[in-house]
């Protein structure tokens, strides 16, 4: 911790100097309370203990003027009193003080007071660290909120429309009425497929079920059950085999989603080329999926990985928006991560970061 001693008195600010150092932590020394709120202000230390009594700004109105400059950061703030005094302790607290030492100060007892100083402050940064993400994911929840109810008013503005055509013809023509009827159930299916891919995105993550794997098994698993769209588009798959642990369901989903995308992504005048490989990283594996298609700008690489988010390019096929973020979310239930980086020449590097297992 970074702790900061304040007193006019340099005997009592030696012994308070040399009982935090011995403890281990970083002490910063000031003889006033002018020149500790400036040190404050300039490294924000975690802890003050400063004395009550002195010229210029006292120990009262030091520890007022840190509680009023707080941000996110908790400072724990110790009083020095003559005597306990109890009008002072008292004092002391109400300005927002957390425990208090008498002098002549007990250099045992001030390092008593700073095993509390840093539990406290180490909560406080929990928290805070806590409040930030709780934050944040709310931010990302209504962002996907968004998302998911303008995807689909449409489809369901789609269906009430043709229906209301329908019914308000008083004499409907059987092929008319049918051509309505198909373009809402068409709407329809396709409301019931996003509902169907969003609870499955729901669902990734929880408990893992990790086992060893082949990486050339799952990719043949994998071409099986995407062999009707890889044989249309005259995809070439290529794998290196690697063995690894991960949860079999989840890693072969991430899989058919980045091939499918491979594919759906490819550029016009050439074949889909996919090469599928895993190594050893510092942390654990990475997987890597490979192509020689449309490729991803860097500045929309953070934001295809985001839950229903498309690029809209030209030509490009209509979609979800949820296989990048399926698979960036297969890769955080394994510890780890998603990247995705461009090809020395063309095409996407789609990285599963996993981490050990426990």
């Amino acid at each position: 911790m970074r702790v900061l001693v304040v007193d006019d008195d340099p005997g009592s600010l030696l012994v308070a100097q040399a009982a935090v150092e011995q403890s281990g932590h970083e002490c910063l020394t000031a003889a006033d309370g002018d020149i500790a709120w400036d040190l404050y202000q300039t490294w924000r230390p975690h802890v003050v203990v400063t004395d009550l009594q002195m010229p210029g700004m006292d120990g009262l109105s030091l520890c007022r003027a840190i509680r009023a400059a707080e941000e996110d950061a908790y400072t724990y703030v110790v009083l020095v009193t003559s005597h306990g005094s109890r009008v002072d302790v008292l004092a002391g607290m109400e300005a927002g003080a957390d425990d208090y030492v008498t002098k002549p100060l007990d250099p045992f007892l001030l390092q008593t007071r700073l095993f509390a100083a840093h539990r406290v402050t180490a909560l406080h940064a929990d928290l805070a660290d806590a409040l930030c993400a709780a934050t944040a994911s709310n931010e990302r929840l209504a962002a996907f909120t968004g998302r998911v109810s303008h995807d689909l008013r449409t489809p369901l503005t789609t269906i009430l429309g043709y229906v209301e055509l329908a019914s308000m013809d008083p004499e409907p023509d059987p092929a008319e009425t049918s051509g309505y009827l198909e373009i809402a159930g068409s709407s329809a299916r396709r409301m019931l497929s996003m509902v169907e891919e969003l609870l499955a995105f729901a669902s990734i993550g929880g408990s893992l079920e990790r086992k060893q794997l082949s990486l050339a098994k799952l990719v043949e698993e994998v071409t099986v059950d995407l062999s009707l769209g890889l044989g249309a588009a005259g995809a070439v798959i290529e794998c290196e085999d690697f063995v690894f642990d991960a949860d079999q369901a989840q890693m072969r989903t991430a899989l058919q989603n980045l091939i499918q995308n491979a594919v759906a992504y490819a550029r016009p005048e050439a074949c889909p080329v996919i090469r599928v490989q895993g190594k050893r990283s510092i942390a654990g594996v990475v997987v890597q999926v490979v192509d020689n298609g449309k490729g991803i700008s860097a500045g929309d690489r953070s934001r295809v990985v985001e839950p229903l988010v498309r690029l809209h390019r030209e030509g490009d096929p209509p979609g979800s928006g949820l296989g990048l973020a399926t698979c960036a979310r297969i890769a955080a239930a394994h510890a780890g991560r998603l990247e995705i980086s461009s090809n020395q020449s063309e095409g996407t590097t789609v990285s599963l970061f996993l981490g050990e297992p426990d």
